[in-house]
Formats: C-alpha cells, sequence, structure tokens
C-alpha cells in the first residue's frame, strides 16, 4: 500500500510539473487520526503509531497524532521539521490564509502559515486543544503544553481521570491523577 501510494503521488507531481502548476500548489499528507483496526488492520503488528499508545477513535496519542507532510515550493524549506502543536481544526484557516480568502468567521483553528514560512516566533499557539467521542460511555480529553486530562466513562456520572505529562512520558504509560489532586 505504502509503495502504490508513493507512485500515485508520484504521478500527481509529475503531473503538476509538466501542467507548469507545481510552483503554485501546496501538496499535503496527513490523516485524520492515528491507525485504526478496522476492516482486519493489525496497527500493532505494522508498528503504525510508532509505539505510541491508542488507535483511531482513542484519546491517547496514538489515536490523535497524525503525520503532517507538506510540499510548497519555495515556501517550505526542504527536510524541516516542526514542533507546532496544532489540530486538524487549523488546517481551514492555514489554507485560506494562503488563498488569501481571510480567516473564516467561526473556527477555533489557528492559521500556521508563520510555521509552514519557517517563522515559529511569529506562530499563534493554542491555549489548549480538546477532543470528544461519545462511544464507550463517552471520553473527553484537553492538552495544554505538555499535559493531557483524559476522562473516561464521562456519562456514567463518575468519570475515571487519567493525566499524563507527555514530553516526560510520550507513550502515556504513567497516570499521574491520582498524584496530582489538588484539595
Amino acid at each position: 500500500m505504502v509503495s502504490r501510494m508513493d507512485a500515485q503521488v508520484g504521478q500527481i507531481v509529475a503531473k503538476l510539473k509538466a501542467l507548469n502548476l507545481l510552483d503554485n500548489t501546496i501538496i499535503v499528507f496527513t490523516s485524520d487520526n492515528g491507525a485504526h483496526r478496522e476492516g482486519g488492520a493489525d496497527p500493532d503488528f505494522f508498528n503504525s503509531s510508532a509505539g505510541l499508545r491508542g488507535y483511531k477513535r482513542d484519546l491517547y496519542e496514538g489515536g490523535v497524532k497524525t503525520p503532517f507532510i507538506v510540499y510548497w515550493q519555495g515556501k517550505v524549506a526542504p527536510g524541516t521539521t516542526s514542533n507546532y502543536l496544532g489540530a486538524f481544526w487549523d488546517v481551514l484557516p492555514t489554507l485560506a490564509e494562503v488563498a488569501k480568502a481571510g480567516k473564516p468567521q467561526y473556527t477555533d483553528g489557528l492559521s500556521f502559515v508563520p510555521t509552514l514560512l519557517g517563522k515559529p516566533k511569529k506562530q499563534k499557539q493554542h491555549d489548549y486543544l480538546y477532543w470528544e467521542f461519545h462511544e464507550d460511555g463517552g471520553r473527553q480529553a484537553v492538552r495544554q503544553g505538555d499535559w493531557k486530562l483524559i476522562l473516561q466513562q464521562v456519562r456514567s456520572g463518575n468519570p475515571v481521570a487519567e493525566l499524563y505529562n507527555l514530553k516526560q512520558d510520550p507513550k502515556e504509560q504513567n497516570n499521574l491523577a491520582t498524584s496530582n489532586v489538588k484539595k
């Protein structure tokens, strides 16, 4: 599948070059969620989440952290990486800015054009990121800086809290919720 996708992206790039459009095109490769288990997929066998805990529809990093690769000729320096902490809702304001369409009125997203252009000091940052799923009794998560709080079984009236310092524990193995209770 990876070889097929690579070949087909190559065909798109070749066509853009042939039509003399590559210099005026942004190519984005990403996913809206982490690895999934549907259809017989085995993300553990393929180490699809690079050892991170969780899958699609989980609130752990393996379910929400995804690759985001951008090619933008003359704008994004080849081989660069970023530590920008964003979410998929940042794509709309980013592409709207690139298209000079103005910032959408109703969005929590931030444009990450400064990051793409290699100007991280001009990049606005989220105060926090929030996710929610209604399945399995309701689940919520909020990330602020290096910290992520996950609530499981929210609709039960007695949610179970999990707290992780992702800088120290990127695989979310050490739940710090009980040792960080304020009284």
